[in-house]
């Protein structure tokens, strides 16, 4: 039976430093020589995933922020993304609005190319995110005075925002209240802030691995995860993997534990099932 191997990146794939080994690029490599299907899901985008896999192959469409994208990482291009309305992008605005807090807003383009639009940094958090990306972005990260106001040929598809749980607890209970939407909420793998990051209810991780199964032929999925983030991608696999550094709720619905991100336990495991 084909399987399909999905994994985390942060504090699941890479170690704690952010990083993938070299033994789980050597690993990941020979996956695809054999054509044995892995891919990533994670809440980064392409922007700050994919210099993060440089040098590695994949034999199936990664998942990228929490599944608004599917996307092939030899064309470069999305085989899937999911837009979030705009009525319901008006809606998510105004929850931050209303504590005075202002968000990233992410747009692809007919183009193929992702940008994000801000109107001013509340916190370190929020600074530091943009400091990180705004070259990678190479122009494409710019500041306005209405996020609102859309181009012909942007599509809005991700809306996120760094802070620490008290700037966002009462925020996130009103994006419950908006249907057309989803989110994740959890604390950031290398730092106290906690993350929000708001999409269409039609992306999840566990969506953009069915959709990555069904491209590749896969008759079931295995899937690996640490954070609050990686749950319904678990809870839809077949398999769902936890590795030993998760947090307790990640833990608590694995079928199976394995050893932590530090270990290249996630290759290793694939490794052993598929004797490779």
């Amino acid at each position: 039976m084909k399987t399909l191997y999905i994994s985390d990146m942060d504090g699941t794939l890479l170690q704690s430093n952010g990083k993938m080994s070299d033994y789980t690029k050597e690993k990941l490599n020979e996956f695809y020589e054999k054509g044995i299907p892995f891919a990533v899901a994670t809440a980064r985008s392409m922007v700050s995933a994919t210099p993060l896999l440089e040098g590695v192959r994949f034999a199936a469409p990664i998942v990228l922020m929490n599944g608004v994208f599917v996307y092939d990482t030899e064309t470069k291009k999305a085989v899937k993304y999911h837009e979030i309305s705009h009525s319901a992008l008006q809606k998510i605005l105004d929850c931050f609005y209303e504590k005075n807090l202002h968000p990233f807003m992410f747009l692809y383009s007919d183009d193929y190319k992702l940008s994000i639009k801000y109107t001013e940094f509340d916190n370190d958090g929020m600074k530091e995110f943009y400091d990180m990306r705004v070259d990678m972005l190479d122009g494409r990260f710019t500041q306005t005075d209405d996020l609102t106001n859309i181009e012909k040929g942007q599509h809005p598809v991700y809306v996120n925002y760094y802070a620490l749980p008290q700037y966002l607890d009462e925020i996130v209970e009103k994006l419950k209240s908006i249907p057309e939407i989803d989110f994740a909420y959890y604390k950031d793998s290398y730092s106290d802030d906690w993350l929000v990051e708001i999409y269409s209810h039609t992306a999840s991780k566990a969506n953009g691995a069915n959709e990555a199964k069904e491209i590749v032929g896969a008759e079931s999925i295995t899937a690996f995860g640490d954070n609050l983030n990686d749950i319904i991608m678990l809870k839809g696999a077949d398999t769902a993997v936890a590795v030993e550094n998760a947090v307790s709720q990640v833990k608590e619905i694995a079928d199976i534990i394995i050893g932590n991100n530090n270990d290249d336990s996630v290759v290793k495991y694939i490794a052993e099932k598929e004797n490779a």
